[in-house]
């Protein structure tokens, strides 16, 4: 059921610019009821099938038996958490209060509470760091969950819960973390999945047995080569 809600007073917010692109999507949301229900469902589920993505992305890695790849696909993990904490940090930043609590429109969700703030979006910062992440691993994966952390964006405004600045922020501080994180973090990344590999761990990493004479080689040689782009490496 709709929901309507009054705006209360001394609501924050970071920008009022994009008010009514916010009323047009609840009104259309009100006027598509055939909608709802699997916008509803999607944008829980279309976490979980990024997360299905990411561990497919894991799995080609682990099959290819690259170390660049390995790598990318741990990042998947690990720069998605440090989204979600930068955004987080964000939210406690700004406090800006929901759309649904600011302006009074019929909503296909209830509105959450006054702490619960809207800026940026939590969902779509998910999304897009497991697509952004996935992407790295493997292009052809990555344009897929681009397409379904798209539609989970859509999906927190269609719902009434967020703003479409809301979203496009997340957007962009989850590609930032992403990419400038694996730029930063790649090479350390590839060494902790060498040394990694000599260990029971291995399984995890790769599909190829391991090589009795690796600890001895991995031994001589301190610093590894820089690892190939594992999207490049995937497409050959």
């Amino acid at each position: 059921m709709p929901t309507a809600l009054a705006a209360p007073t001394h609501l924050n917010t970071v920008t009022t610019a994009d008010d009514g692109w916010y009323r047009s999507l609840t009104s259309f949301a009100q006027h598509t009821a055939w909608l709802q229900g699997p916008m509803k469902l999607y944008t829980v589920a279309g976490i979980g099938l990024l997360i299905l993505l990411a561990l497919g992305a894991w799995w080609s890695a682990r099959a290819r038996d690259e170390r660049g790849a390995m790598a990318a696909a741990i990042w998947i993990g690990l720069g998605t958490l440090v989204s979600v904490g930068a955004g987080l940090g964000l939210k406690q930043v700004f406090q800006e209060n929901r759309p649904c609590q600011a302006i009074p429109v019929a909503t296909v969700q209830a509105c959450p509470g006054l702490t619960d703030y809207s800026f940026p979006s939590d969902h779509t910062i998910i999304a897009v760091a497991l697509a952004a992440g996935i992407w790295i691993v493997s292009r052809r994966l990555g344009l897929i969950a681009a397409v379904l952390a798209a539609l989970e964006g859509f999906s927190r405004v269609y719902l009434g819960q967020h703003y479409p600045h809301d979203v496009l922020a997340g957007a962009i501080v989850s590609t930032a973390v992403m990419l400038g994180g694996w730029i930063l973090l790649r090479r350390p990344l590839t060494g902790l999945v060498t040394a990694l590999a000599a260990t029971p761990v291995r399984p995890l990493l790769t599909a190829a047995p391991a090589d009795p004479g690796a600890a001895h080689t991995s031994a001589s040689t301190p610093t590894p080569a820089p690892a190939p782009d594992p999207a490049q490496a995937e497409q050959r």
